[in-house]
């Protein structure tokens, strides 16, 4: 563990390789507009809110852990925010789960109304 503090001189591009390093970590050959997932002034917002603390110039000061905590951070709200939109294209089901006090998504069970049909596995010919 690296407690060693670190001033971030140029936030904007700081925000803007977190972001990217965790887009790239959940689709490689992503090319959306990451502005409609997490913009940089949410980003900024997000750094500000999880650093150590601020230098004598108002820089945000992190440390290894907190890097980590915001890029898991930047993570998860991409992941969410595409589950959301897959759900607004009613691709994916969700609802409000109150005890897990959470949103919940699951894949659709019907299609065209009709019921998917899975595929049974093949028995051996030996069973």
């Amino acid at each position: 563990m690296d407690n060693k503090l670190y001033a971030i001189v140029d936030l904007d591009g700081y925000a803007q390789e977190i972001r990217n390093a965790a887009a790239q970590s959940l689709s490689e050959g992503c090319s959306d507009n990451l502005d409609d997932y997490i913009s940089i002034p949410q980003m900024v917002q997000l750094i500000k809110k999880d650093c150590c603390g601020f230098d004598d110039n108002d820089r945000p000061l992190l440390n290894q852990d907190i890097n980590e905590q915001i890029y898991c951070s930047v993570i998860t709200w991409i992941h969410n925010v595409g589950l959301a939109k897959l759900a607004a294209q009613d691709l994916v089901e969700c609802a409000w789960d109150d005890k897990a006090n959470e949103m919940v998504f699951w894949s659709k069970e019907t299609k065209d109304d009709k019921p998917i049909k899975r595929r049974n596995k093949k028995k051996n010919k030996g069973s």
